[in-house]
């Protein structure tokens, strides 16, 4: 099954890209636009890293179709999907961005960010703001851009971005902590943060919707069921979820 390129960037793991008229998808990233389109096959070796296309999908979404047929009628569905390379600080961000929050408004959050304290690289593309660029602003600022509630949170990330970035590298233990001392995130956000900014693919987000897919489709199981592909599995139930009306269950 061949790579779905739209599937991987906008099934909730990003918050960069946008679809352009002519079918293509765009995003800055590393202060540069990058422009892709379904069906694609060869890349930059940035955007060949950012995919993570070294890493071998296709044994993986075999064996985790061995695991449960839910997950294999997932994977038949979404097709080849992977869990990206994506930039720390932007991760972190955006998740913080992504409590009680839905994906459109994330995306559009996200993007105003960008324009307000962001560099304007060419015509309509912004990148987003590097800690150095957001260091003075505050929480009446955030607010103004709509976050609400989440000013404050974003406000902590900024002011302790040195911290968060040291988590690279570290064991997964102490990167939950540091990443849970930050005011607002909590054992959801830093999963997130983990699975979709250190790919760490053992890393098991939770939030409402996927514990509602868990108690529905997998009743007494937890994320040890799908080991060793714990979050590349997330991302399989919570896509597949989102089209087959789980909510009614």
């Amino acid at each position: 099954m061949s790579f779905m390129i739209e599937n991987t960037l906008f099934c909730g793991q990003s918050f960069s890209w946008r679809h352009n008229d002519d079918s293509t998808f765009s995003a800055v990233l590393e202060n540069k636009i990058h422009t892709i389109k379904e069906g694609q096959r060869e890349f930059s070796p940035f955007l060949n890293s950012y995919l993570d296309n070294e890493y071998n999908y296709k044994d993986a979404m075999i064996e985790m179709s061995k695991i449960d047929p839910i997950l294999k009628n997932a994977i038949d569905e979404c097709g080849e999907i992977h869990i990206l390379n994506q930039d720390l600080w932007e991760t972190v961000f955006g998740f913080i961005l992504s409590q009680n929050n839905n994906i459109k408004r994330i995306e559009r959050l996200y993007d105003r960010t960008a324009r307000t304290f962001g560099t304007k690289i060419k015509d309509d593309y912004y990148s987003f703001p590097r800690p150095s660029q957001l260091k003075g602003v505050t929480e009446k600022d955030l607010r103004e851009l709509g976050v609400g509630f989440r000013a404050s949170y974003l406000l902590d990330a900024i002011n302790r971005a040195d911290e968060i970035l040291s988590i690279d590298g570290m064991s997964d233990d102490k990167a939950d902590k540091i990443l849970q001392d930050t005011r607002g995130i909590g054992p959801k956000v830093s999963a997130c943060i983990r699975l979709f900014g250190l790919h760490n693919f053992e890393v098991f987000p939770k939030d409402v919707w996927v514990k509602k897919i868990m108690k529905t489709w997998f009743p007494g199981k937890d994320e040890s069921y799908f080991a060793p592909y714990q979050g590349l599995a997330q991302e399989y139930l919570f896509l597949y979820a989102r089209t087959h009306g789980i909510e009614d269950e």
